[in-house]
C-alpha cells in the first residue's frame, strides 16, 4: 500500500510544481519508470509523453529539459532520505545512537519495495545510484548552485553534519564526512554491481546493505571520538 507523505522540493528545479496536478504526478511516476529502464542517456521527453499517452509539450510545461527532471528526482530523493532520518531518530537522545540509526537509514531507508504515493522508491534508488553524479558533474554546476538547485542535498548534509558534531564537537570535517557517508552508500552500491575490484562490498542481494552499513560505521567509529 502506498504511503502518503509530503516532500518539498526546491521550486527552482521545476517550471510548474508537478505535485499540484495529476499530469505532473504522472510525469514523475512515468519518468522514474522509464529512466530506470533506459538510463539517462537514452531517455527523452518524447518517449515519456508516449508512455503517459500525453504530449511532449505538456512535459515541457513542467520541466525545462531532462536534466532538470533528473535534478528534481535527486532532490526529491535527498529530501525523502532526510525525512526518514528525522523520523527514525526522533526521541533518541544518545547522539551516537542517532548517528548509527541515520547511517542505517541512509543504506536501507530509501531502497525498499513500497511506493510513496506515485513514486516507486526502489526504481528511484536505482536512478540515484546510476545517474545522480550527472546532476553535479556538469559545466553548469556553479550556476545551478547559485540558482539553489541543490538546496535539498545541502539541507540533508547540514542535518547529518549536526549529528556528527553532536558525537564529536571537535571534529574538523563534519560536512565532508556527511557528504562522504551519503556518496559512499551510493557509489559502493554501484561498484559492487558493476566494478567489484574497487570495493570490498559484494553484490549479494541478502547481505549488500548490511555490508554497506558495517563499512560506513567502521569509518565513523575510526574518525570520531
Amino acid at each position: 500500500m502506498a504511503r502518503s507523505i509530503t516532500i518539498s522540493v526546491s521550486a527552482d528545479t521545476y517550471l510548474r510544481n508537478p505535485l499540484e496536478t495529476e499530469l505532473g504526478r504522472n510525469i514523475i511516476s512515468h519518468g522514474i519508470d522509464l529512466m530506470s529502464e533506459t538510463g539517462f542517456q537514452c531517455f527523452n521527453f518524447k518517449q515519456l509523453a508516449t508512455s503517459m499517452k500525453s504530449t511532449e509539450a505538456s512535459v515541457y510545461r513542467y520541466f525545462e529539459n531532462k536534466h532538470m527532471l533528473l535534478v528534481y528526482l535527486t532532490s526529491w530523493y535527498w529530501e525523502y532520505l532526510d525525512y526518514l532520518i528525522m523520523l527514525n531518530t526522533r526521541n533518541i537522545d544518545d547522539p551516537k545512537k542517532r548517528l548509527r540509526i541515520a547511517i542505517k537509514t541512509i543504506v536501507n531507508g530509501a531502497d525498499d519495495n513500497k511506493q510513496v504515493d506515485y513514486i516507486d522508491i526502489k526504481r528511484l534508488h536505482k536512478i540515484i545510484v546510476e545517474q545522480s553524479a550527472k546532476v553535479t558533474h556538469s559545466k553548469k554546476v556553479l550556476n545551478c548552485n547559485k540558482s539553489n538547485l541543490f538546496a535539498n542535498f545541502k539541507h540533508l548534509n547540514g542535518n547529518l553534519s549536526k549529528m556528527i558534531l553532536s558525537c564529536d564537537p571537535d571534529f574538523k570535517y563534519p560536512s565532508a564526512l556527511a557528504t562522504n557517508l551519503l556518496k559512499m552508500a551510493i557509489d559502493h552500491t554501484y561498484y559492487a554491481e558493476h566494478f567489484c575490484t574497487v570495493t570490498e562490498i559484494t553484490n549479494c542481494f541478502d547481505t549488500k546493505k548490511s555490508q554497506l552499513e558495517e563499512m560506513l560505521l567502521y569509518f565513523v567509529n575510526k574518525l570520531l571520538c
